[in-house]
């Protein structure tokens, strides 16, 4: 068996999404593994705006105040709350149902606690996982990023906010430009609920057009989808901005701690740890991924097929590594052989957000079939499989894994898109462009497609050769025994 230890060189600022960045091999130390190459990177999370002005908050909560008495008016909301209510939150964001990896998000920002500024910091566990600005802003909610690829995940739809707690929505803002990566773009797109004890939650930095379809007034219970993860408004990159008030608008930080002296106890019904340590991606690349400027999506190199002899460069992504974390890797055989074995371990205090890879060549026998791509990380085991050579002469190792579809690019368009699938064995499938109500508009394949990427492409037409008509529609992937669905809009 062969060993590496990752030795992680470099500090990583907390507060937004500045960028990644990587460390290439010499900032790791190899001993014996025989990978060819090997480094990684981390989300650089200093922020230098706020979510929202001061201003900002004055005019929201105005306007808040207004939809209340309104829906009180019209008997949507009860003229009275009810204090003895106990309001307990769950988590307000998930991965959507096309989305396979085990997690989506990191938590960058917490409440500031302490009033002073700037770089005056203190979060409810008396730590510094918070921001402030030396114009006197100190950061007032809980701020939940998407990683990786995060505009891929806005883009692709792959990351829902939902209603952490049951209430009534009292406003929305919708139809705001959610490509910022600044402070000044504009206003947010958000939701606004009230729970029955009279607080209010927000959530903010939607998608444009991703909101709820639900009016102003009306209930949603837990769990109940709102949006999509953006970057709408004073935003650097997509992220949840949670916010929450008391009936008498006074802030609440919603996690429990001795710092916190805002509420006596947690909202949360189960608090996350302070250092939520997992995996969210396990991939394999042709090369490390590109990172670049923001808002430009990250060019990823994903790539599930290879040959022998072939480099291959396998990569984890993390939440939350912390100091003498050790994750064990293993490389699979389809035998179930184990071809490559090796160790990471973190010797830093802190990466929010982070992803280490090593490179190998395949062996010039590798068997054709289903590789496995292990990762045993703090009790988490996660695979990922990757096929080498002709993959159709053996089972795939595990179901999950038989489909993808990524969403059609460009998004929205005109007049045409591309749609690209990839499927791990020979299989017929079909796949159509949908109206919102399911009835086709358009049929761009129906056959045998054999194992890996195909393409194909959608001319904004119906299959009656007319050009539809501008708007949202569903391209579906139908294998017979499993169905994926995407979204895509039509614009002038």
């Amino acid at each position: 068996m062969k060993f590496m230890t990752l030795v992680l060189m470099v500090c990583v600022a907390e507060g937004a999404w500045a960028g990644v960045v990587p460390l290439d091999g010499n900032s790791l130390t190899v001993d014996g593994s025989g990978a060819v190459s090997a480094g990684g990177g981390y989300l650089d999370l200093s922020r230098d705006e706020p979510c929202l002005t001061p201003e900002d908050r004055v005019a929201i909560i105005a306007d808040l105040q207004d939809s209340i008495a309104k829906l009180k008016d019209l008997g949507r909301l009860p003229s009275e709350s009810d204090p003895s209510v106990v309001v307990g939150l769950a988590w307000p964001v998930r991965a959507a149902d096309h989305v396979r990896d085990p997690g989506v998000h990191g938590l960058s920002g917490f409440v500031d606690h302490n009033p002073a500024f700037p770089n005056q910091l203190l979060d409810y566990d008396c730590g510094a996982r918070t921001y402030d600005l030396s114009s006197g802003y100190n950061h007032q909610g809980t701020d939940i990023f998407t990683w990786p690829f995060a505009w891929h995940k806005m883009d692709d739809d792959d990351v829902e906010v939902v209603a952490a707690a049951p209430g009534i929505i009292i406003q929305k803002y919708d139809g705001n430009f959610d490509r910022n990566c600044g402070f000044g773009a504009g206003d947010w797109n958000a939701v606004y609920v009230q729970h029955a004890d009279g607080s209010t939650i927000w959530y903010g930095h939607l998608k444009n057009g991703s909101l709820t379809s639900k009016m102003i007034g009306a209930s949603v219970v837990t769990g109940e989808y709102l949006g999509i993860v953006g970057s709408s408004g004073n935003s650097t990159g997509p992220h949840l901005h949670l916010e929450l008030y008391d009936q008498a608008w006074n802030l609440i930080d919603p996690w429990d701690g001795t710092c916190n002296t805002m509420n006596p106890s947690s909202w949360w019904i189960d608090q996350p740890a302070y250092f939520d340590s997992a995996i969210n991606a396990l991939r394999t690349h042709s090369a490390p991924p590109d990172w670049q400027t923001c808002p430009t999506p990250t060019v990823t190199h994903e790539e599930l097929f290879f040959q022998p002899n072939e480099l291959v460069y396998f990569i984890t992504y993390y939440r939350d590594q912390i100091m003498n974390q050790t994750s064990n890797y293993t490389i699979l055989r389809p035998s179930g052989a184990v071809w490559r074995s090796w160790t990471g371990t973190v010797t830093v205090a802190h990466y929010a957000a982070s992803y280490w890879w090593w490179s190998w060549v395949l062996p010039s026998d590798a068997q054709d079939g289903w590789w496995t791509f292990r990762v045993t990380f703090e009790g988490q085991t996660e695979e990922r499989i990757f096929a080498v050579g002709n993959p159709g002469a053996t089972e795939v190792p595990h179901a999950g894994e038989f489909a993808v579809l990524h969403a059609p690019r460009p998004n929205p368009f005109n007049p045409s898109t591309e749609i690209t699938f990839i499927v791990s064995k020979p299989v017929d499938v079909r796949l159509r462009i949908l109206d919102l109500r399911g009835r086709v508009v358009a049929s761009l394949f129906e056959g045998f497609v054999e194992a890996g990427r195909s393409t194909a492409v959608w001319n904004g037409r119906t299959d009656e050769g007319n050009r539809a008509s501008c708007g949202s529609y569903l391209v579906q992937l139908d294998s017979g025994s499993e169905v994926l669905t995407r979204s895509v809009t039509l614009i002038e």
